[in-house]
């Protein structure tokens, strides 16, 4: 009972979504420090803490209202987030398209194969120059994908080796990943429920597993539908023409409609 006040006080309280989201993030960070890394993982970049400044802008400027629809990744890739602080966050879709640059920091125990340069980087994440480039063929405009949607990463950290080779929450045993789950799962709850989320679109099989079991656990009986979207990572087989792939599922799963730009139609998509 008690805890079931606290979440009502913090959802009532009068303060701007934006506000209410990035006290979650603060709320799940602090979490993560309790959070014991597998031994595999030897160094975490977070940039929802380094790249603060882009990161405030993103929810800001998009994440302030209430939305139908939740694209759900699972964390930073290191060309992308790990450098401007947006998920998918590719540099040239988040300042160029999404109109969003500022400082980046420096994590705290940088390695010198994964550099964080923020906007100074050249390399370009190749998943997030998929996933926002079929946005901006679709919508046209950032605005006309946020007036129903937003993008939410599970876990807001990056984890590699020391040679950076890159590792997520899905490279473990689902036991060694519980107590992660413990931490991650209640604050994914909280934003569903802050921003009334109806629909989740799950980008790769793992977050459609966590989200499923989130939802089971915290919320039995909710009518909150769960989709899968394909991974636009160019590791996942089979992934070529990912974008055509793409537009065909969300055509099949009825969401195109939320996307048509201010001429009712799809961009420069070609069906």
């Amino acid at each position: 009972m008690e805890n079931t006040e606290v979440i009502s006080e913090f959802f009532s309280r009068d303060i701007p979504l934006a506000t209410k989201f990035l006290d979650l993030i603060d709320e799940l960070n602090n979490s993560l420090e309790a959070f014991r890394l597998p031994g595999e993982v030897q160094c975490v970049y977070n940039p929802t803490i380094y790249a603060r400044h882009p990161f405030e802008t993103y929810v800001q400027k998009y994440c302030n209202t209430k939305k139908p629809i939740m694209y759900f990744g699972m964390n930073p890739g290191p060309w992308g987030m790990s450098q401007t602080g947006v998920p998918f966050g590719e540099i040239s879709s988040v300042r160029d398209w999404l109109r969003i640059e500022g400082p980046v920091e420096k994590p705290p125990n940088e390695i010198a194969p994964r550099p964080v340069k923020g906007f100074e980087c050249k390399r370009s994440e190749i998943s997030g120059k998929r996933f926002w480039g079929l946005f901006k063929s679709i919508c046209g405009t950032p605005e006309n994908f946020f007036s129903s949607s937003f993008v939410y990463n599970y876990l807001p950290q990056q984890w590699m080796k020391n040679n950076g080779c890159n590792l997520t929450p899905g490279d473990f045993r689902v036991a060694q990943m519980q107590p992660l789950f413990e931490i991650c799962d209640p604050i994914f709850i909280k934003v569903l429920q802050l921003y009334d989320v109806k629909t989740i679109v799950a980008i790769g099989k793992f977050c459609e597993t966590r989200a499923q079991k989130a939802l089971d656990l915290y919320l039995p009986g909710n009518s909150i539908q769960i989709l899968y979207l394909p991974h636009p990572s160019p590791r996942t087989v089979n992934n070529n023409n990912w974008d055509k792939k793409a537009v065909e599922c969300l055509k099949n799963l009825d969401l195109l409609k939320y996307y048509t730009n201010s001429e009712g139609s799809y961009g420069s998509i070609d069906f």
